[in-house]
């Protein structure tokens, strides 16, 4: 069992201080930690859903910002975001060498019979936490280097899934992977769209249709959070489809934006979904 062989590398190994030497050893158990973990959730005791949401959230984040998380050459500190990430834990960035990437195989998709593929499309960016995923999970994950880790993002963009930038109180308190996610196989956006819990930030931005679309239906068929509905207008006195934007369902990931054949959908800034996480403008306001 992966598991087992894991465990054995963990023993011979680890070197990290034992409260995220256990976690890691059950994280290693990608699948079975993802379905208890779903199991509890299910039970909905507040007290413990409270303490998913402050230890364990993700903010969505266009592609742009994405890739500026693999392509930044430089170390970054940035503490107590609060105006990013109202969070009482879990909320800092700190990049240390972040061209060290590893890409390791989705727990979520993992936990699944039939999970949207590829499955290996979660990035762990800079160190500690490429060693720790590579010394936990040595046989779900492989080192990659930046332009690999782009042309995942990319791929995983086309597919129409949703790019996320995840924190843990397990991980330091802070940022330490990018994941590509789907409604279907996300525990993280499962808990937002079954379980009503804040696990999942809005990117900041919010999608705009323009005055040129044909109704297509394309950026509908691919949002990930029901967003976009297909309604029917006057034109002139003709009848005709238009893709309209729900406001309030809205994250901002961009999806709809890439996926419109026409070019006829942007994205613009909307301070009631907070702040974007863009780690090069947040370093220069620092």
């Amino acid at each position: 069992m992966p598991f087992i062989r894991s465990l054995v590398y963990n023993i011979k190994e680890a070197k990290y201080n034992p409260i995220t030497i256990i976690h890691g050893m059950l994280y290693g158990a990608t699948a079975t930690y993802l379905k208890i973990l779903d199991k509890l959730l299910r039970l909905n005791f507040q007290g413990f859903r409270n303490h998913v949401e402050e230890t364990y959230h993700a903010k969505v984040v266009r592609l742009d910002d994405a890739t500026k998380f693999i392509t930044i050459n430089r170390d970054i500190e940035l503490v107590n975001l609060d105006q990013v990430l109202p969070y009482k834990h879990a909320k800092d960035i700190i990049l240390k060498n972040p061209q060290n990437i590893v890409v390791y195989e989705c727990a979520c998709r993992a936990q699944k019979s039939d999970p949207c593929k590829p499955t290996d499309v979660c990035l762990v960016v800079g160190e500690p936490f490429v060693d720790l995923i590579r010394m936990f999970q040595p046989f779900r994950s492989r080192r990659v280097e930046a332009d690999e880790a782009l042309k995942i993002l990319k791929e995983e963009d086309e597919r129409g899934h949703v790019h996320t930038a995840w924190f843990k109180t397990a991980m330091l308190n802070q940022f330490y992977a990018i994941c590509n996610c789907c409604k279907c196989c996300c525990l993280g956006m499962k808990a937002v769209f079954e379980y009503k819990m804040r696990t999942l930030l809005p990117s900041g931005y919010r999608a705009v249709i323009g005055k040129n679309c044909v109704g297509c239906g394309e950026c509908a068929k691919h949002c990930q959070f029901d967003a976009i509905e297909i309604v029917s207008i006057r034109d002139n006195g003709k009848k005709k489809k238009k893709a309209n934007v729900i406001p309030e369902k809205c994250y901002g990931c961009g999806v709809c934006e890439s996926k419109c054949k026409k070019e006829n959908i942007s994205l613009i800034l909307d301070p009631e979904k907070g702040v974007p996480l863009n780690i090069e403008v947040l370093a220069q306001s620092k």
